[in-house]
């Protein structure tokens, strides 16, 4: 019993290590695109640019809005969990930055959005 709880940990934890392997080894694509056309490439991964005019830290999660109207454009969304792995919050070394953002496009409640897990997806252009 024993020894086939012992392969079947072995088995996941292998699996796991190379789907990380081959995750991060993959090119990311140059493709960059305006915060204001993301709308259009819900599904796909793309680099996002524009201004972060507006950001907003809830304790459990980091919004950076392109937009004012924050409920219809635009946002890059970042978990508590991932706060850590930032020099500084998110909130204050992005606000009022130029920068472009890594990631899949996703739709939620009708708009777009990114979520970043990593400062590494999150370059400052000015």
């Amino acid at each position: 019993m024993k020894r086939t709880q012992a392969i079947i940990l072995a088995t996941v934890f292998l699996f796991a290590c190379l789907s990380a392997i081959l995750l991060f080894s993959q090119e990311k694509t140059e493709k960059e695109i305006s915060w204001e056309e993301a709308a259009n490439y819900y599904g796909q991964t793309v680099w996002v640019r524009g201004k972060v005019v507006a950001a907003n830290n809830t304790g459990k999660v980091c919004f950076l809005n392109f937009h004012r109207n924050w409920k219809r454009y635009f946002t890059v969304v970042i978990f508590a969990s991932s706060f850590s792995r930032f020099p500084e919050p998110p909130e204050r070394l992005y606000l009022n930055k130029e920068i472009r953002v890594y990631g899949r496009i996703r739709e939620y409640q009708g708009k777009p959005e990114i979520i970043v897990e990593s400062p590494d997806q999150i370059e400052i252009i000015k």
